[in-house]
């Protein structure tokens, strides 16, 4: 992936934009970024993501709304995980839509 890779989520619909986040963080490199840029705050994105990967990234806004959030995330360690949920019962990311339902 590339280190600076891009992700427009505002055509997403908000119970399935995690998963393309999560693919692309996992997919880059140590030290690598992407930026995020969405029409709605991702503070509920962050969350997740750092429910899911604790730790293993920095998180900078770039643009804080009110018509556009983006930010700039930085994989500062490696992740050995199963699925975008990362749990060990391999549900493909079940537990982590259903997160997604109570945010």
């Amino acid at each position: 992936m590339d280190p600076h890779a891009c992700l427009d989520l505002r055509s997403a619909p908000a119970r399935e934009r995690h998963r393309p986040v999560f693919t692309a963080f996992d997919g880059l490199k140590l030290g690598a970024t992407m930026e995020l840029t969405d029409a709605r705050d991702l503070r509920s994105l962050r969350a997740l993501l750092d429910a899911a990967r604790p730790g293993a990234f920095d998180w900078s806004v770039m643009e804080d709304g009110p018509s556009t959030w983006s930010v700039r995330v930085a994989k500062t360690k490696g992740f050995n995980m199963d699925g975008c949920a990362g749990c060990s019962c391999n549900c493909g990311g079940a537990r982590l839509a259903a997160q997604c339902e109570m945010l």
